[in-house]
């Protein structure tokens, strides 16, 4: 199961697929996520966590630019609340190398922190060994 998610611009910034051998939703972001985008990836991602019933979560940020916490309402107040609800336990994120972007996920995790397990990581194989550890 995945999608693919398009900013304002028509331009594939995120891809979004469960990885069944892994047991974990892996997002693969890249470019400028826009507030629209931000929010239809939200709903679809809610929809797949639904369907799959993965509490499992690997964000890889890490080809992102620019902030966004232009969302950041939204995701607190509407998405991490469906997700939750929807059985997402555990969120590894892959911090961008933009500045901005990276303090767009520390805030997120300092806001959220008791609701949802979330740790931010460099690299992509940090976050993996995570998700493993808490899978065991």
């Amino acid at each position: 199961m995945k999608f693919n998610t398009k900013n304002n611009l028509d331009r594939v910034i995120c891809k979004t697929e469960y990885q069944e051998e892994n047991n974990w939703i892996f997002c693969d972001w890249e470019g400028y996520a826009n507030v629209d985008a931000i929010k239809s990836w939200g709903l679809d991602f809610t929809d797949l966590v639904k369907k799959t019933k993965c509490p499992y979560l690997l964000n890889d940020d890490s080809k992102s630019t620019g902030p966004w916490t232009q969302a950041m309402d939204w995701i607190e107040s509407v998405l991490i609340p469906k997700v939750i609800e929807a059985g997402l336990k555990y969120y590894a994120h892959v911090v961008s190398q933009n500045t901005f972007s990276e303090m767009s996920a520390k805030e997120l995790n300092m806001n959220i922190g008791g609701h949802l397990e979330m740790a931010t990581f460099k690299t992509v194989e940090e976050a993996k060994e995570w998700l493993k550890s808490k899978q065991a």
